[in-house]
């Protein structure tokens, strides 16, 4: 009867996590704005964080903005400074030939220069 016993009990524990939905959901990730000032005690004195304080009291216009990281810096830039291609660009070096051909429009070459005659 044991064997049989251990056997159920890992089935269970095997299928259990996903009876009750998968896998456990993170807990969401504090922010500064969010997260609570900490009071240290020293030699029985409790000293509060006033920068934390000050910050959390400030108004939402005025909070210092996070750095940006400068991976995320070369994702927000536009296209053009990046070097890729895009419609208008593209159009802009075509020409009146955007959509006809392969070949971008040029101005017709000039006509040769006659030759110097000297007199």
């Amino acid at each position: 009867m044991h064997p049989f016993r251990w056997l159920v009990t890992g089935i269970f524990l095997l299928l259990a996590p996903h009876a009750w939905g998968g896998t456990a959901k993170a807990a969401p990730a504090l922010t500064p704005a969010d997260a609570a000032c900490i009071e240290i005690e020293v030699n029985g004195e409790r000293i509060p964080d006033y920068a934390c304080m000050s910050e959390r009291l400030m108004p939402a216009s005025r909070r210092p903005v996070p750095e940006i990281p400068a991976s995320e810096q070369r994702v927000r830039q536009a296209p053009t400074a990046l070097g890729l291609a895009h419609r208008a660009a593209t159009q802009q070096r075509m020409g009146n030939s955007f959509g006809i051909s392969t070949r971008p429009q040029r101005p017709m070459a000039p006509p040769p220069a006659p030759p110097i005659t000297r007199p």
